[in-house]
């Protein structure tokens, strides 16, 4: 199976290139990856905004796996991104009409979080919703890997001495191994699925893993009126931007999860952290 990754060259789709093991892998990408880990993936230079790029690109894959995106906090970004990228994607793959195979990166909240993320990454599913043979994985954070994004911005946070924290709901982190074996399992599978771990710890809990593993001090978590003003202190301070903190307080847990379903016994983000981040 020949698979084409769109924004392969961002933390997920570097981790999932290596891990789901197409029989011929490309990405497309403004940037080649430096790495030389990766010139075994062929790199294809294109903008996803450029419905003309797209077309031509696309017509060669069985699957295309649309990772691009942004969590910046410019609505022109989102759009051009979240919106217009993965509609240039879905009308191209509609034109060829080759029963290709479509897997679309969203997020759990779409369809009630109340920020330009979320709101652009719901009407992102409705694009990708006019393919028929469709995936949507409706994602909780991922942590793990060479180059862990979740993980580093914790890092960040704590070396910017933040030492309270909005508390929020279980965020159930996911690593990338259960990612790309959930994915696998999903082969036969159209429409969207939840992808959350069973592990039912918040963002607090998370900085105070990393905290107490690189030796910074603990986090206290503030609720109600003290969560608010906190929350606003944060943001206007530039430790994190306002959508980026609301998504870090959101509840991303799913009994549906088809980690649950897949995954025996998904990685723990604690486990993962003690054994000094491995695998």
């Amino acid at each position: 199976m020949k698979a084409l990754f769109i924004g392969g060259s961002g933390y997920l789709g570097k981790e999932l290139m290596n891990r789901l093991g197409y029989d011929e892998t490309a990405y497309l990408s403004r940037n080649k990856i430096a790495d030389n880990g990766y010139s075994k993936f062929d790199w294809i230079e294109g903008d996803i905004t450029k419905l003309e790029d797209v077309q031509s690109i696309v017509k060669g894959y069985d699957e295309i796996l649309y990772l691009a995106g942004t969590d910046s906090n410019n609505e022109s970004e989102l759009f051009e991104i979240n919106v217009k990228g993965i509609k240039n994607v879905s009308a191209a793959i509609k034109k060829i009409d080759k029963n290709q195979r479509l897997i679309y990166f969203s997020s759990i909240n779409v369809h009630y979080g109340q920020n330009e993320f979320l709101r652009s990454k719901r009407t992102g599913e409705d694009n990708a919703s006019l393919i028929k043979n469709h995936l949507i994985l409706r994602m909780s954070f991922a942590f793990g890997g060479k180059e862990d994004k979740f993980v580093r911005m914790i890092k960040e946070i704590l070396g910017k001495g933040v030492r309270t924290f909005p508390e929020g709901g279980p965020i159930c982190p996911v690593h990338v191994n259960d990612l790309a074996a959930t994915i696998k399992s999903s082969a036969a599978i159209t429409g969207a699925i939840d992808v959350n771990s069973t592990d039912m710890i918040n963002f607090v809990n998370c900085m105070n893993i990393v905290a107490r593993k690189e030796k910074f001090p603990e986090v206290t978590a503030k609720s109600g009126f003290f969560s608010r003003n906190l929350g606003e202190k944060i943001s206007e301070s530039g430790f994190l931007d306002p959508i980026m903190l609301h998504r870090l307080t959101l509840n991303y847990y799913r009994e549906t999860s088809s980690v649950k379903r897949f995954i025996k016994e998904p990685i723990k983000f604690e486990d993962y952290v003690n054994s000094g981040y491995l695998p």
